[in-house]
């Protein structure tokens, strides 16, 4: 009989963890009300009006700015999934990237390349990304940015701008100010994140990691 009890307590208290742990989002909670009780997400995905929201513990699912599902990790936190974890130590950041047809100029002086962009004509793209950290932003990076598609387009249309929030590469104090009203000022809410601006530094589209490799990615650049 005292086994009996002990079990059931054992399971109560397993039910009550797992119920206290999904309590906090749950189905028909707005974009909003994520962002207020997670903060923002480590990386995000989007596709039309579907949004995937990955947080160290757990993945939600948005379709119309509404959650339609949550998923716990049953990893440690410290993995988000195995596939990512193994992008992670495979690829490397923006700035390091060579293709045969030559390495991409990233800069990371934002007032710099604009001043550029206006007097060439040309668009600026903005990748907000966690190089050293956002498996997302490292598949974006291996998948479209490194490849000779994406290489000879923006050689001859783009202002390439990396702005970086990595956890371990040294930045100076000046970059991670500069950075961060980047990111305040077009209000980013996960990596890795595309700002395209138009050569007077107006925003002109948003994009993020998109399946497909570097022509879907190129095709909607030059629509734009």
């Amino acid at each position: 009989m005292m086994q009996f009890k002990l079990r059931r307590i054992v399971l109560w208290l397993c039910f009550a963890a797992t119920v206290s742990l999904s309590a906090e989002i749950k189905i028909g909670d707005s974009y909003a009300q994520v962002l207020q009780e997670k903060g923002l997400p480590i990386s995000k995905i989007e596709t039309g009006n579907v949004h995937l929201l990955h947080y160290p513990d757990r993945t939600i699912k948005l379709e119309n700015g509404i959650v339609t599902a949550v998923q716990v990790a049953s990893a440690p936190a410290t993995t988000v999934h195995p596939i990512m974890t193994a992008v992670a130590t495979t690829t490397k950041p923006a700035t390091a990237k060579a293709n045969a047809e030559g390495a991409l100029n990233w800069q990371t002086d934002f007032t710099a390349a604009l001043a550029q962009a206006k007097t060439e004509n040309r668009q600026v793209f903005l990748f907000f990304t966690g190089s050293d950290w956002c498996s997302w932003c490292m598949r974006l990076n291996k998948e479209i940015l490194t490849t000779p598609e994406f290489t000879q387009y923006a050689k001859e249309k783009l202002i390439l701008v990396e702005v970086d929030f990595p956890k371990k590469r040294p930045q100076s104090a000046t970059l991670q100010r500069q950075n961060a009203k980047l990111a305040k000022r077009f209000n980013i809410e996960g990596y890795p994140t595309v700002i395209m601006l138009d050569s007077s530094g107006k925003k002109v589209d948003e994009l993020g990691y998109q399946e497909g490799g570097p022509t879907p990615f190129i095709s909607r650049l030059s629509k734009l």
